[in-house]
């Protein structure tokens, strides 16, 4: 059994933080993301990429954060993210702007796992999701109201 758990506390600590990156990316891409963005296409295609790359780079993150990675690591994770962007069909800026928060918050809460407390990521978290919400609120707002001129 040792073998399996090598450090209960590390299997604790990855389970709560993965738990609450996992609600802030889905609470991201249905509450806001797809609130905001009602189209057949961002449901089926964005809100399963949304999920599933937070996932993975969480994980990914997480379990490398042991491995002694430098500027070459994240300037080739951009490398690779930029050849998808131009090798796939045309995505409009704001879905790439999502993808980009969702990676961001997920290798935030796996990258944090020594240097945060849990009551830090919910504040660093929640400050992310209200301004993605006042940022689409306001957006909304300004484009239903007709212009005063």
């Amino acid at each position: 059994m040792e073998l399996i758990f090598a450090n209960k506390q590390d299997l604790t600590e990855l389970i709560t933080i993965l738990l609450i990156n996992i609600f802030v990316v889905f609470f991201i891409s249905k509450f806001i993301y797809l609130k905001f963005n009602k189209s057949k296409k961002a449901f089926n295609d964005f809100f399963f990429t949304y999920n599933s790359a937070g996932l993975i780079t969480f994980l990914l993150c997480f379990l490398l954060s042991n491995v002694k990675l430098d500027l070459g690591f994240a300037l080739g994770l951009f490398a690779m993210f930029a050849i998808i962007r131009f090798r796939t069909e045309t995505i409009k800026v704001k879905e790439m702007t999502y993808f980009f928060v969702i990676i961001g918050v997920s290798a935030i809460n796996a990258l944090s796992n020594n240097n945060a407390a849990i009551m830090e990521l919910v504040v660093a978290n929640g400050t992310i999701i209200l301004i993605l919400f006042l940022l689409e609120y306001t957006i909304r707002r300004s484009s239903i109201e007709p212009s005063k001129e």
